[in-house]
């Protein structure tokens, strides 16, 4: 009986609400991509900035959305719960782009800069406090005990996001460029207006996947506390004249009890790790900003069709797409076999090729200066950034919540989204200080940058020790039973 019932719990399954959930993240990827993909230019193009400043004002956005991640997961936990937490969100970004779409449009003379910032902030804060809810969501229709269905969740969740930012990139240039609307030459405002409508319906499915769901609302230990627990700590480290304790933490445990104090050690354990990530993300957001202005001094002629420059983005999902079955297959089964087995080794192998990948584009940059190179000369750094990508996010995002206690899923996920934004707002630094003036010698910093930091998160990995929380989940639940 008992080696049944293990062999239906390892049984790796969808179930309805995932499914729903799942189909929500082409919606939802399809509307923060397309807007996204047409930023950079129409900063450019309709605002009239220069390419740096468009490129910082891209990151800063990009930082913007992915630091409300945290608010987001607190309103989720504390207020007012998953699934409405999305939909009121969904809503707001609809607003966002509906008011950003009229602002554009020439013939109402409205102060197009100032309004089209603003609109930008809604949606991108909006943007943000959804993005770490549907995975987390959907996560959450399964017991924790079945990491190979969790594992499947995440795959086929990332899967079907890149096939939205396919979409995405395909259509919104298209409808920014070869549309034309209210006597422009473009249409931006059909650009923005589409993916507000999408975005409602990611809103409604979630509120459909949460009719069939069997999942409880989960009090999640919010952010807030956890600082506090943090806050409190260190005052009393510094203040206290008792015994040290073993773990500066332990000074909380009297005010915020033993639960609260143990979550948030294993919470920043995590954290440390997830310090150097950041770095890799400044690299791999540079692909829609620095390569698409690469693009623009390319040639993009394939014969039959001529390659829009922000059509270049393509390539990175269409990509990951390809591999994910071939990691899933393939790549993992000998990387087990040479003894790469675990998350943080992967990724350790991701953040190298992310730095290669900026080797490539720095070679790419150095002929550009000189010869009129054709657009296919950056598959090379596409693929390698896509290979770095299907490395760090899929086992980060599998990671972060199979180590988090089950009261603070919401919240890791958050952080881990966090470092995603960090990441862009280092490059909208440099790019917006503008230190570095030749675009080569900026692509070589942040490529020996990147593999400086590999190295002290392979140093990291290694030593970090999984806290095993869910077994002792388990036995605080039979003590507190018995007892």
């Amino acid at each position: 009986m008992e080696s049944n019932e293990l062999k239906v719990e390892e049984r790796r399954r969808i179930s309805k609400p995932a499914f729903i959930i799942i189909l929500s993240a082409i919606f939802e990827r399809y509307s923060t991509t397309a807007v996204t993909t047409v930023l950079p230019l129409f900063m450019n193009l309709k605002l009239g900035y220069d390419k740096d400043i468009s490129t910082a004002i891209y990151h800063a956005y990009e930082f913007l959305g992915f630091a409300f991640t945290i608010v987001g997961g607190a309103i989720a936990d504390s207020w007012l719960g998953m699934y409405q937490t999305i939909l009121s969100t969904s809503i707001i970004f609809f607003i966002g782009c509906a008011a950003l779409g009229v602002a554009v449009v020439d013939e109402f003379n409205l102060p197009v800069n100032a309004i089209s910032i603003a609109c930008l902030v809604v949606i991108f804060v909006s943007s943000g406090c959804l993005k770490s809810l549907c995975s987390t969501f959907g996560a959450q229709q399964y017991k924790l005990h079945e990491e190979k269905s969790i594992a499947l969740f995440f795959s086929l969740f990332y899967f079907t996001i890149n096939v939205g930012s396919i979409l995405s990139r395909i259509v919104s240039p298209i409808l920014r460029e070869d549309v034309k609307c209210f006597g422009n030459d473009d249409c931006f405002s059909l650009a923005f207006g589409t993916p507000g409508i999408f975005m409602v319906f990611v809103g409604v499915l979630c509120a459909i996947a949460s009719r069939y769901s069997s999942a409880s609302q989960i009090n999640g230990t919010t952010l807030v506390n956890v600082l506090r627990c943090i806050g409190h700590a260190i005052r009393m480290k510094i203040t206290s004249k008792n015994v040290a304790k073993e773990h500066w933490l332990d000074y909380s445990e009297v005010k915020y009890g033993h639960k609260l104090v143990s979550e948030t050690k294993l919470i920043l354990s995590v954290v440390v790790l997830y310090l150097p990530i950041p770095i890799f993300w400044a690299l791999f957001f540079q692909q829609g900003s620095r390569w698409i202005f690469q693009a623009v001094r390319m040639n993009g002629d394939i014969g039959f069709y001529d390659v829009k420059p922000d059509q270049l983005g393509v390539l990175n999902p269409l990509l990951v797409l390809l591999l994910i079955p071939v990691f899933e297959y393939v790549i993992n089964p000998l990387l087990a076999k040479a003894g790469i087995r675990t998350a943080l080794q992967k990724v350790t192998v991701g953040g190298i090729c992310g730095g290669m990948s900026f080797v490539v584009s720095a070679i790419v940059e150095s002929q550009i200066e000189y010869k009129y190179l054709h657009m296919g000369w950056l598959v090379p750094q596409f693929l390698l950034m896509a290979v770095g990508e299907t490395f760090v996010t899929i086992p980060l995002m599998h990671f972060s919540y199979a180590e988090a206690p089950s009261s603070m899923k919401t919240v890791l996920q958050s952080l881990r989204m966090l470092s995603i934004g960090i990441g862009n707002l280092i490059v909208a630094i440099i790019a917006g200080s503008k230190l570095i003036n030749s675009q080569m010698y900026e692509f070589i910093l942040f490529a020996g940058i990147m593999f400086v930091v590999m190295i002290i998160f392979a140093f990291l990995a290694k030593r970090y020790k999984s806290a095993h929380h869910t077994e002792k989940e388990k036995d605080d639940n039979k003590s507190t039973t018995i007892s």
